[in-house]
C-alpha cells in the first residue's frame, strides 16, 4: 500500500473541514439563494399517501442553502442510482426520493434528527408512516471523487434497506 493511499481518509477529512470552514465566510462557489433549484423545478417526491405500502424507504439528500460542485455531484449521482436501478420501487411507492434544504426553518429538525453537520444522504425506514430506523451514508464524501464506487455504495445501501 502506498503512503498516499494509507492517509487518503485523513486528507479527505482535512479537505472537508477546510470546506466547512469556508462556508460561514461565503467563500464557497455558487452563492445561490436559499432554494438553489432553477425556477419551476419541483421537489422530487413520489408516492401517493393513499397508495403507500405498509413499509417504505425514504431516501433523502439533505443539503444547506449554499452548495458547492461536490454537493451537486452527490445529489446527481444518488438521483442517478434511484432513477436507473430503483424505478420500479419508486413507482410502487416502496422508495421515495426527497431533496431537502435543511437550512429552511421548517427543515432544521433534520440536522438534529440525523446528527448532520454537512450535506448528507440518509436512508429512512418507515412502517405505517412512522420512522423505525435510519442510516446516514457515512462514506458519501470519501467516495464522491469516484463516481462508479459512489454509485455502487449507494446501490448496495438502498438494496439492503429495500430487501
Amino acid at each position: 500500500m502506498k503512503l498516499g493511499q494509507r492517509y487518503r481518509g485523513l486528507w479527505l477529512l482535512a479537505g472537508l473541514v477546510a470546506v466547512l470552514a469556508l462556508l460561514p465566510a461565503g467563500l464557497v462557489a455558487g452563492d445561490e439563494a436559499a432554494d438553489p433549484k432553477p425556477a419551476g423545478e419541483a421537489s422530487e417526491e413520489r408516492g401517493d399517501a393513499a397508495t403507500e405500502p405498509e413499509r417504505q424507504i425514504v431516501f433523502y439528500y439533505l443539503h444547506g442553502a449554499r452548495r458547492c460542485n461536490t454537493c451537486r455531484s452527490i445529489e446527481a449521482y444518488a438521483k442517478g442510482v434511484v432513477n436507473s436501478s430503483f424505478a420500479d420501487a419508486v413507482e410502487s411507492g416502496a422508495l421515495t426520493w426527497k431533496v431537502i434544504n435543511y437550512d429552511a426553518p421548517e427543515n432544521r429538525h433534520f440536522v438534529d434528527d440525523f446528527g448532520l453537520f454537512t450535506s448528507s444522504l440518509v436512508i429512512v425506514e418507515m412502517e405505517r408512516g412512522e420512522m423505525v430506523g435510519f442510516e446516514v451514508l457515512q462514506e458519501t464524501w470519501s467516495l464522491v471523487g469516484d463516481k462508479k464506487r459512489f454509485q455502487q455504495y449507494v446501490y448496495r445501501a438502498l438494496r439492503e434497506h429495500l430487501s
